[in-house]
């Protein structure tokens, strides 16, 4: 047999290499859109499991949570979610909190914990995404017209949890974790030694007048 006649002989059919390049065609079609919807499927429902895990709702699904999340639904915080104030700013603190979250869960079913209250600590940061005007000027209450440097007591490192551990969660804080902004609390640094004791730096209008006794007090005591 000839060369020519030979390769004729073991060439493929007419026709036989469009087909197959059409079907390769239809395989990569395929195979890209099953990854691309599989792909959407996985990315659409991380979404949902971050926003839903990020809810009170889904924290109250453990009865130890209850009292917390009731609290929560009265307080001035009422509006602001779960992971907002419980993990820190940016992408590796939602990644963060979202494993510490896998923790709790698995600690809570086999109740390998002591103590309910967790790792409930809220970071100075977390805050600082809504009240970060605080630190542009001293703050005067309206109630008391105490002022209050919030700057100086953060960079010297104060936490805000230090004065306000109580805010978003009530009376539902364990007594020796829950702290306001009172006179005890500030005088656990304005000792002497943190700081000082004079009164004019946070009362600017002088010292406080004192706290008249209630009615019947001195009838009381003699």
């Amino acid at each position: 047999m000839r060369l020519g006649e030979r390769a004729a002989a073991d060439a493929p059919p007419e026709g036989a290499a469009p087909r197959e390049g059409a079907r390769r065609r239809r395989y990569i079609v395929l195979s890209t859109s099953m990854l691309g919807l599989v792909g959407g499927g996985v990315l659409l429902l991380s979404v949902f499991s971050f926003w839903w895990t990020s809810q009170p709702g889904f924290c109250n699904r453990c009865h130890v949570m209850n009292e917390y999340v009731a609290a929560w639904e009265r307080s001035p915080h009422r509006e602001v979610n779960c992971e907002t104030c419980h993990t820190p700013p940016g992408l590796f603190g939602f990644l963060g909190g979202k494993i510490a979250g896998l923790q709790v869960v698995a600690n809570y079913i086999t109740g390998d914990f002591e103590d309910y209250s967790f790792n409930a600590a809220v970071p100075n940061a977390s805050c600082l995404r809504c009240h970060e005007d605080l630190l542009e000027a001293p703050f005067t209450s309206t109630e008391t017209d105490v002022t209050v440097s919030h700057q100086h007591i953060v960079e010297n490192g104060g936490k805000c949890m230090n004065c306000h551990s109580t805010v978003a969660h009530l009376e539902a804080v364990p007594i020796g974790s829950a702290t306001f902004p009172t006179m005890d609390t500030c005088m656990r640094c304005h000792n002497g030694s943190v700081a000082p004791t004079d009164c004019e730096l946070c009362h600017r209008q002088g010292p406080p007048a004192p706290t008249p006794p209630r009615e019947g007090a001195l009838a009381a005591g003699g």
